[in-house]
């Protein structure tokens, strides 16, 4: 069983998907999906070409931001386009589709946006802050206020200095100031976990097992409703043979994120490695409810069989 988690999510040897690796930590991220392409078109193993896919919508996603940020927005749209055909389960980039959208004043392509985070992901701090910009935008402020408060629970990380003068300026009066304002908030971080993520996927990658589990425990320790991380971590837990601290890893990612299908599979994954048949075959159910080709839910539900 370990192998099979090591190659299902990423930790086996390929060519192609290791240069996409590099490249993509290096921040070259439209060579990076070059690479990958090539490996999703070349390699025999589906999960190597399945994490290669998650790679590329992540790159593609970063190719978006830094349009976004020159205020280049069809740009942005195509990148998001490509992003969420490889992934349109990943609630980020739903929401940066959203605010590009905003520009480009397609109000209701903002709002499905919105909406399909929040079907991915009722908890999404983000998603529940962009709702709430929707609501007041569109008329339904005591709606939208309420719905600044529930983001603020979902994600302590938003209630920043930026947040805090967003609402001053809406206490006294300057609505169109503070709708701005609110805008601009995200989630504020000590340290940069994505940095730090990195660094414990390079672990991984390796076999350094013990160096990733520290380094996504520290991410965590900043970011603990990523619930990606939570599943890597919980992979290299398994790695290490930590089977009921793998289980919480992925019972707190599903939790956060109830339609992870990927969460659930590993659910089933630790379960089945405690010896918890009954426990195991309810999660990889519970991915193939989320995702109907998840294939290693079905071919794990198939081999009990």
């Amino acid at each position: 069983m370990l192998g099979i988690v090591g190659k299902w999510f990423g930790f086996g040897k390929s060519e192609h998907y290791d240069e996409g690796i590099r490249l993509y930590q290096a921040g070259e991220y439209a060579a990076c999906i070059d690479a990958f392409k090539i490996c999703l078109s070349s390699d025999p193993d589906s999960s190597t070409r399945e994490r290669a896919r998650s790679y590329m919508a992540g790159a593609y996603g970063k190719l978006a931001r830094e349009s976004v940020a020159k205020g280049e927005w069809v740009e942005a749209l195509h990148f998001l386009d490509d992003a969420v055909s490889l992934r349109p389960a990943f609630a980020d980039l739903r929401i940066l589709r959203s605010q590009v959208f905003h520009a480009l004043k397609k109000e209701e392509d903002r709002m499905f946006e919105i909406r399909f985070a929040l079907d991915l992901n009722p908890r999404y701090g983000f998603a529940i802050l962009h709702d709430a910009i929707y609501k007041i935008e569109h008329g339904d402020e005591s709606a939208g206020l309420a719905r600044l408060d529930e983001a603020i629970v979902a994600d302590p990380r938003l209630d920043s200095e930026a947040y805090r003068s967003a609402m001053e300026q809406w206490r006294s009066g300057n609505k169109k100031e503070a709708i701005d304002a609110f805008k601009l908030v995200v989630p504020v971080m000590k340290t940069d976990p994505e940095e730090i993520v990195r660094a414990a996927d390079e672990f991984a990658h390796k076999g350094r097992w013990q160096d990733a589990a520290e380094a996504y425990r520290r991410a965590l320790d900043i970011a603990p409703r990523f619930a990606d991380v939570r599943c890597k971590h919980g992979q290299v837990l398994l790695q290490l043979d930590e089977v009921e601290q793998a289980i919480a890893e992925f019972r707190e990612a599903v939790t956060i994120n109830p339609r992870y299908a990927d969460g659930y599979a590993l659910l089933g994954v630790s379960y089945r490695r405690a010896g918890r048949e009954d426990e195991a075959l309810e999660a990889f159910r519970a991915a193939i409810a989320v995702d109907p080709a998840h294939a290693v839910a079905a071919m794990e539900i198939e081999r009990k069989g």
